[in-house]
């Protein structure tokens, strides 16, 4: 099976079925690993619901071979990002005319989780975590200049360098091999499709390569 990369460098042009045989082998990377909320985005893609999306605006319009549609590169990226979409709990309705407004590059790394989207899901139970979840204290605004009041400086009170300051409560910490820990911090996005994880466990070692040879 080839890979994202391989494709964009070689632009097929596939027919209908050829088109869901592709898609369908590369769906599992890109799909939570976790139950999806909907069934629908576990069932395998066949021809009728290509033609059924494009002709609801999901994705372009097929290219014309003599009387043959072909589908490309770009098609397979709108259709893999459409059923991870649906994955995650969001609707078809909030999908019309998103998937379709995106370069290849943005849907790439909309795909490869380098993007997080601003879409409303379709189960309320999900907009409403997501609602929550984004929500960051907010910092206290600065009072006007002539209603701040300077502290005299202490002359007692230890200064304490950056490096050995605290680390804030809300980070785990995951010790990994001796003397190699991963911070998390409460807020994170972990990976949850299996090129996503992948993408993770690169991005890892190319900054763990960074250290050693510098």
């Amino acid at each position: 099976m080839k890979t994202l990369q391989q494709l964009s460098q070689e632009q097929p042009l596939w027919s209908l079925e050829e088109f869901a045989q592709v898609l369908n082998e590369l769906l599992p990377q890109f799909l939570p690993e976790r139950q999806s909320h909907s069934r629908r985005s576990r069932e395998e893609v066949n021809p009728r619901l290509v033609r059924h999306y494009a002709s609801q605006g999901l994705l372009d319009e097929p290219l014309k071979q003599g009387r043959e549609a072909r589908y490309t590169y770009r098609h397979l990226l709108q259709m893999l990002l459409i059923r991870r979409l649906l994955s995650e709990g969001f609707g078809t309705s909030a999908l019309q005319s998103f998937v379709v407004a995106k370069t290849n590059t943005e849907l790439e790394s909309l795909l490869q989780g380098g993007v997080q989207l601003s879409l409303e899901p379709a189960n309320p139970a999900l907009a409403f975590l997501q609602q929550v979840k984004g929500r960051s204290p907010t910092a206290p605004a600065h009072p006007p200049a002539n209603q701040r009041r300077i502290s005299p400086p202490s002359q007692n009170i230890p200064r304490v360098s950056e490096a050995t300051q605290p680390i804030p409560e809300d980070w785990k910490h995951l010790e990994i091999l001796p003397g190699l820990e991963i911070h998390l911090r409460s807020d994170v996005t972990l990976p949850t499709s299996p090129q996503e994880q992948e993408n993770l466990v690169q991005a890892i070692i190319q900054a763990l390569l960074a250290l050693r040879y510098p």
